[in-house]
Parts: C-alpha cells; sequence; structure tokens
C-alpha cells in the first residue's frame, strides 16, 4: 500500500482544521508554497506542518530512532535464529535515556539475551541479564515457538511540555521561505500536533510570559487534530 502524498496529508488535515477554527469563506486552492489558498474577501495563504519535539537530522530524535529500534530487533532475531535459537517471541522496551548510536553491538547483545532465557519459562526478564545494555529497559520473553515469531519493541511514553525551541526554530525556516510564496494578503501557519505519533505529541499549555518574536504570519495555529483542539500563539 503506498504513501499518501505530502498535499494529500495537508488537504486531509486542513478540511479537519476547517471543522474546528472558523476560516473565512472563499475558494480553496490547494497548492504549493504555500499549501493552501483561500480566495475570498481577502486573500489568505495557509502553510502547514507537523510540529516534531526534534529535528529528523537529530540522531536522538523519535524519528530516528524508531526505526533503529526495528532495525535492531530485525537484526538480533536473524543472529538468534542463525545460531540454532528457537522461534520464541520477545517484547523490547528501549531505553530513550540511552538513544541508539550503533546497531550491531545492542543487536548482538539483545541475540545473546535470547539465547539465555529461551528456555525459560515466559515472563519479564530479569534487568541483570541486561544491566550492560543501557540503550534496554525492559525485556518480555514468550518461551512458546510460533512459525511467524516476531519481536516487538513495546514503548512507553509521557507527554513532555510544548517544544518551543522547535516552534522558534520552524517558525523562523517558515518565515524565511515567505519570499518565494505566492501573492496573498495574509499568511497563516498551521502547525500540526498528531498526538499518535510519539515524536510530535506534546502538551498546548503555553508557558506563562512567553512570546514569539515578531512574525510575518498573521497568525501561528497550533492544531491536534484528534481532539479539535486549536491555539493561537501570542
Amino acid at each position: 500500500m503506498s504513501r499518501p502524498s505530502n498535499q494529500a496529508v495537508e488537504r486531509y488535515y486542513f478540511e479537519l482544521f476547517r471543522s474546528h477554527y472558523e476560516v473565512p469563506d472563499g475558494d480553496l486552492v490547494f497548492t504549493d508554497k504555500p499549501d493552501v489558498i483561500v480566495r475570498g474577501t481577502q486573500t489568505i495563504g495557509v502553510e502547514i506542518a507537523n510540529l516534531y519535539l526534534a529535528s529528523g537530522a537529530d540522531s536522538a530524535s523519535e524519528q530516528v530512532q524508531r526505526v533503529r529500534r526495528l532495525q535492531i530487533l530485525e537484526r538480533a532475531q536473524a543472529l538468534h535464529l542463525a545460531s540454532g535459537g528457537r522461534h520464541i517471541e520477545l517484547s523490547v522496551g528501549f531505553n530513550p535515556e540511552y538513544p541508539i548510536q550503533e546497531l550491531e553491538p545492542v543487536a548482538l547483545a539483545l541475540a545473546a539475551i535470547a539465547t539465555k532465557v529461551e528456555d525459560s519459562p515466559s515472563g519479564q526478564v530479569s534487568r541483570m541479564l541486561f544491566e550492560h545494555v543501557p540503550e534496554l529497559r525492559f525485556l518480555y520473553h514468550n518461551q512458546k515457538e510460533y512459525a511467524d515469531a516476531k519481536w516487538r519493541p513495546v514503548q512507553g511514553y509521557s507527554v513532555p511540555a510544548l517544544s518551543l525551541e522547535r516552534l522558534r526554530v520552524l517558525v523562523s525556516n517558515k518565515t524565511k521561505k515567505l519570499r518565494n510564496y505566492q501573492p496573498c494578503d495574509f499568511y497563516w501557519l498551521l502547525l500540526v500536533v498528531d498526538f499518535m505519533d510519539p515524536a510530535q505529541d506534546q502538551d498546548f499549555q503555553w508557558p506563562a510570559g512567553e512570546v514569539l518574536e515578531k512574525s510575518p504570519f498573521e497568525r501561528i495555529l497550533l492544531y491536534k487534530p484528534q481532539f479539535g483542539q486549536v491555539v493561537q500563539v501570542p
């Protein structure tokens, strides 16, 4: 199944946004730079972006770490089976305080742990067996064998405070690109936070006394689609 295009995702978010926030009447044009143009009494250009907690260029970001977790699990299971290991299932919780930097050492360690516990009764694995691997926080194994046994990540997440630093960086980056946008009377910046994605989910409580620097965007709006929550940034 192919992934929807960026434009399709942006259209989806904007249509939801209109159901939760009053947008001036006008003809809608889904385009690029900006993503949406509302042509009414005045022309409003709406740029849409997802507000992640960290840049995807940061190796410690959730965007990067969730890919590395899956790569480690796939590699570790393959190593375990190649060494004659049984087709057990393993559920693994990784420690976000120790982001994965190198895949192979963690995969090798995880495969070795699986070999030690594969004949033990199903249950949570003692921390003593993986205290030398700081990237791991929790292990549970099911010693029953399955032909299609899979090793899976089981991550727990908390909802952090609004990432003002990332918000400021994103606004600054979008501001620099405004000169290349199609002409509009006003521009809005719609920052989407999808709570289903741990790389994005964050609290919308605006810190008292905090304001953004002057911006060419008439409105900067934070939006959680699943809750219909819209907050205008001061």
